[in-house]
């Protein structure tokens, strides 16, 4: 029986690596025809639908995948359930999460899910180059998360 129905990357403003997690895990998901989960992002802080980090529009594009018309959306206590994972990409987006809603639960760091440690970030005025690359060992971490919720599902 499938633990969760729904998984939610979450990062702080979500115009950064929450975005391109969501596509990204989309495409592996589709690749690996598993369609049935429900995945977004969503940020712990947004003010306003802002657009995606433009760094990280050009890397989505490198992937085949688009995020010209997507726009941050914050996290509310109505995207969370008992069957819904929620992944921050780091530490400081998931103790928030906590704060703000205190009933939740399944929210873990991307890395804490799967059994390591340390936060996803971006180098603040990175190039596009160091982007790519943290973009680069997402895409590693999503084919493991992958493996690891498809062979729960199958105990």
């Amino acid at each position: 029986m499938k633990k969760y129905n729904k998984v939610i990357f979450l990062g702080e403003d979500n115009t950064r690596l929450s975005p391109i997690t969501e596509v990204l895990f989309q495409q592996k998901l589709k690749e690996a025809e598993k369609d049935d989960l429900i995945v977004c992002s969503r940020g712990i802080v947004v003010l306003f639908p802002e657009p995606v980090n433009q760094k990280i529009t050009r890397i989505s594009k490198a992937y085949g995948l688009d995020l010209s018309d997507y726009h941050a959306i914050e996290l509310k206590a109505s995207d969370l359930s008992a069957d819904t994972l929620t992944l921050a990409m780091d530490i400081s987006s998931k103790d928030m999460a906590y704060e703000k809603f205190p009933t939740a639960s399944n929210i873990y760091t991307l890395k804490e899910f799967l059994g390591s440690s340390g936060d996803l970030k971006l180098p603040l005025g990175g190039t596009v180059d160091e982007y790519a690359t943290i973009v680069e060992i997402i895409s590693g971490l999503l084919d493991l998360l992958i493996e690891k919720l498809y062979n729960e599902d199958e105990e």
